[in-house]
This record gives C-alpha cells, structure tokens and sequence, in this order.
C-alpha cells in the first residue's frame, strides 16, 4: 500500500515523528545513541559520537554491547599507541587491531583540530555535507595510509571517499545526531543547516520510503538518499531528516501493516 495523498503522509509522518522522538524508544530498543548520550560530556564528545556511527551497522543489540566495551578514555592517551589490541574489542568486520587502528586515527583528527572543524573546512565551501564527509574520510586515510594501517575491516569502517554510490548512512547518521536538536539528537554544530542534512538511509528507511511513495529509485544508494530526503523537504524544507528515527522505528518494528 501506498499513500499518495501528500497532505495525509505529512500528517502520517508528523505523527509517527512526535511518537517515536522520544528516549524511551532507546531504552526498549537498542540504538548507538543510547552509548552517545551515556557519555554526553566526555571531553572528546565529537569524535567518541563518530566512533558509535562507524560501528553502527548490523544488529542493534550487538551494536551496544559493542560500542559499551570502547576503552573511550584512550582516546586523549598521550601512550594510546602502546596499549596492547587485547585492550580493544573486535567486532565482525574489524579484528581488534582494526578498532586500535580506529582510535589511533581518531586520536590524530584531535590533533588535527577535531571532527567538526576538519568536515567544516569542506562543507563551508558550497554547504554540502558530502563534500564535508569526504573530508573528514580524506584525512582519516591519509593518516591510515601514511602508517600503514590499512586493512579490510578499516577500509569497510571509514568507507572509500572515491564510491560515489554509497548511501553513507553511518556518517549522515552522525550528521543527524551532531546538526540537530530535540529529545534524541544533541544540535551541537550550529554551523551546519538542518536542510542541508541527508536521509541516514539503511534497508529500513529505504524499505519504509519505497512503501510509502518517497523514493522511486530501484538500487540502495545516494541517487535513494537525494531522492527521498529532497521529497522529505516538500514536508519540512527546514529540518527534512527529523523523519529519520520515525522511518526507521517503522521498518525495524515491522509497523508498516499495522499502521496504514
């Protein structure tokens, strides 16, 4: 089934945003953001917020229980080179080398100045966010790259910034949570415009969307995430990806049956 009155999916959408923008959704299903907001005011917040996108994918439930065994506090270790990888987890793709690898690139954005003002430096430029993410993916590489650090599981964790055919789910994500601002994400990059955010689109929301009418496009991929998030803007031109949780809630409860 699908909606195409587009009064009655903006008031459907408006619903299930004010339903499911609420922390107790992250207490009854697990999400990254419930590791995010556990560790709120960590020095480092940006790049601890980056982490729990990166490792982002697969089961939600494995998702937190990885993202809680992160040693954090190594990330501002002046000797986080020297610690053994047993300190670090593995987690499917990554062996525990990959997640040292991970944190000693993190370590070295800090250095650089930060997450937010290696991606501004970009974005700045033309105000799109996909050329701030290529940057920040530009300089995590190097870095891999220039220490010879790189492997398969790395390369899968930061992504190939030449692919211009990835959804970058993992970083839009991030995006979302660090751009905006209400009961689950924190608005703390006031310099980023809430209508220049992309759809954090995975299987759910591509799912959902295609149901509903908001997407055409056949493969899983950025013409998808384009796509839907500019048919989102028809709704909110403003804030196009506060839909994001509410898509995803719908796939991944199987709600789609239920509520139409």
């Amino acid at each position: 089934m699908m909606i195409h009155d587009k009064n009655k999916l903006q008031e459907f959408l408006n619903t299930q945003y004010k339903k499911f923008n609420a922390k107790e959704y992250l207490q009854s299903y697990p999400d990254p953001l419930i590791v995010a907001h556990k560790y709120r005011y960590f020095q480092a917040f940006d790049e601890l917020a980056l982490i729990c996108a990166l490792y982002a994918y697969g089961n939600a439930k494995l998702i937190v229980k990885n993202l809680l065994s992160m040693p954090f506090h190594l990330l501002l270790d002046s000797n986080l080179h020297e610690y053994d990888i047993d300190n670090f987890p593995y987690y499917r793709f990554q062996t525990r080398q990959d997640t040292k690898t991970c944190f000693l690139t993190i370590s070295y954005l800090i250095k650089q100045g930060g997450i937010k003002n290696i991606f501004l430096e970009s974005y700045k430029k033309n105000g799109n966010v996909l050329d701030g993410i290529r940057h920040i993916q530009h300089v995590a590489m190097n870095y891999i790259l220039s220490n010879k650090l790189e492997s398969n599981g790395i390369n899968f964790l930061f992504g190939n910034k030449e692919n211009k055919q990835t959804p970058l789910k993992r970083y839009n994500m991030f995006l979302r949570w660090m751009v905006r601002d209400d009961n689950l994400d924190f608005g703390l990059w006031n310099q980023v415009k809430k209508s220049s955010l992309l759809l954090p689109l995975d299987t759910h929301t591509f799912k959902v969307s295609k149901y509903l009418g908001l997407c055409k496009t056949k493969s899983y991929n950025i013409k998808a995430v384009l796509e839907i998030t500019n048919n989102l803007k028809e709704f909110d031109p403003n804030d196009p990806i506060k839909y994001d949780f509410a898509l995803y809630r719908i796939g991944q409860l199987n709600l789609i049956d239920i509520i139409l």
